[in-house]
């Protein structure tokens, strides 16, 4: 199994950084706060499946193995953990919550931090059998 270079790394961190910026740009002045539900309902949705074929190029752009499932994973942890600390930052330091009851209250915020780690893994799942399947 080959590791990641550093460059892939930084590659990964600041692509997550842009992502976070551009939701947060999208979502001002309250971070989407005062959208009503069937709104943030359909952001979710539409995020959701925008991102199944932007996560199959992500996985063959920014790795250059083909180890689809691995790299799914590497592509969820930076869209996850990076985005909620910077999330965290944001929301407590700028918005001004008290505490992480705001993983409630920014619920389609939240739904990312989870469903990204089953969707991922699955188009990377995906990749892999269509890999296969073609060399056999």
């Amino acid at each position: 199994m080959n590791q990641l270079s550093f460059k892939t790394h930084i590659s990964l961190f600041l692509m997550s950084f842009i992502t976070w910026a551009f939701f947060v740009i999208v979502g001002l002045p309250d971070y989407y706060q005062s959208w009503s539900f069937n709104n943030k309902f359909i952001i979710c949705a539409l995020v959701t499946v925008v991102y199944f074929p932007l996560g199959t190029y992500l996985i063959k752009k920014m790795f250059l193995d083909k180890e689809y499932f691995k790299n799914s994973l590497w592509l969820a942890l930076y869209l996850t953990v990076p985005l909620l600390i910077f999330d965290i930052i944001y929301i407590i330091g700028f918005l001004g919550e008290q505490d992480m009851s705001f993983i409630t209250k920014y619920w389609y915020l939240t739904f990312f931090y989870f469903s990204f780690w089953v969707q991922f893994p699955l188009v990377g799942l995906l990749m892999e059998k269509n890999l296969s399947e073609k060399t056999n």
